[in-house]
């Protein structure tokens, strides 16, 4: 008898989950697919959100690192998405949803560059071949920084602070887009043409930076790229192929920039290494690592700086075109 119970059971939550796959089928194919307004705005709302949900585990100290990591992702999306949804009735909701995640962004800011800092140091230590110069290194490194802090406000107190405020920052951004109402027309026009202005104009300055050299304009490039790629990530595999590569090239281009800066920020950092340690051997091979470092970042921001601009502009224009047809 509980054998033939158990197999009932079994039958009946079998039968369970096929009517729930059933039913989900018929839903998705009798609603209609998200055009790319109503496709962007969802977007929009649910980064807003899930910036609210990672920074609620921001103040359990072992979570706060990738707490904070994934908010600020987030905030950077949808501040990418936002200005696609201006139109004549949305305008201030898109500028209080601008202006509140930038500044939750940067209150969170010196939060992410000191986790950046780390990380730099972890792989400034890597690439020392022996192991005792890999633990000597990244402890100098670290208790370096550390001191470099010693006559900030204390760390804990500091970041208790900044994260309730971005918190603040990021409630308010979400009340704003959870005012866009879903039925507001989107501008394809306007939209598709504030992309192909970021692809352009981004391509255009790349070009001039590595004709002359210029690595300030180079990093200035940085943000472009992030945006582009984060508002075609919302359309997923639906993608055109030369939109496919475009995204893929962008990301490649921001995450290169972004990998120069942390170390850029690590070279300004070792002042004070320098100035306590000065003559110490120790000190020069670690400054000549960062300057192997950094030559091969440089290369890759140059390489992936090339492949960008080798994506086909026509191809692009017209597959864009499409997307927002």
């Amino acid at each position: 008898m509980k054998i033939e119970s158990g197999r009932e059971q079994i039958t009946s939550v079998s039968r369970y989950i096929y009517r729930m796959e059933r039913d989900a089928f018929i839903i998705s194919t009798n609603t209609p697919p998200l055009d790319a307004g109503e496709r962007i705005l969802a977007a929009l709302q649910a980064s807003v959100r899930a910036a609210e949900k990672a920074l609620a585990d921001a103040h359990i100290a072992s979570m706060r690192r990738e707490a904070i990591r994934l908010t600020r992702r987030e905030l950077k999306k949808a501040r990418a998405l936002a200005p696609l949804v201006r139109n004549t009735t949305s305008g201030l909701l898109v500028d209080g949803t601008l202006e509140f995640a930038a500044k939750a962004n940067q209150l969170l800011g010196p939060l992410r560059d000191r986790d950046a800092l780390i990380r730099s140091i972890q792989r400034i230590s890597e690439r020392f071949a022996d192991g005792e110069p890999r633990r000597v290194t990244r402890t100098v490194l670290l208790a370096t920084l550390v001191f470099a802090e010693s006559d900030r406000r204390d760390e804990g107190h500091y970041s208790e602070g900044a994260i309730a405020r971005a918190r603040r920052s990021v409630r308010a951004a979400v009340e704003c887009v959870t005012s866009i109402k879903h039925d507001a027309q989107l501008d394809a026009r306007a939209a598709r043409a504030a992309l192909l202005w970021n692809f352009d104009s981004c391509r255009r300055e790349l070009r001039e930076a590595l004709d002359e050299d210029d690595l300030v304009r180079l990093h200035e490039c940085r943000k472009k790229a992030s945006s582009f790629a984060l508002v075609l990530s919302v359309f997923g595999a639906e993608l055109a192929s030369p939109l496919v590569r475009a995204r893929s090239r962008a990301r490649a281009l921001a995450a290169a920039l972004g990998e120069d800066r942390d170390f850029a920020l690590l070279d300004v950092e070792m002042r004070a290494a320098r100035a306590q340690l000065a003559g110490s051997p120790l000190i020069s091979a670690i400054d000549e690592t960062l300057r192997l470092a950094r030559l091969e970042s440089n290369a890759r921001m140059e390489d992936s700086a090339r492949a960008y601009l080798r994506v086909s502009r026509s191809r692009v224009h017209r597959a864009m075109e499409a997307l927002f047809d």
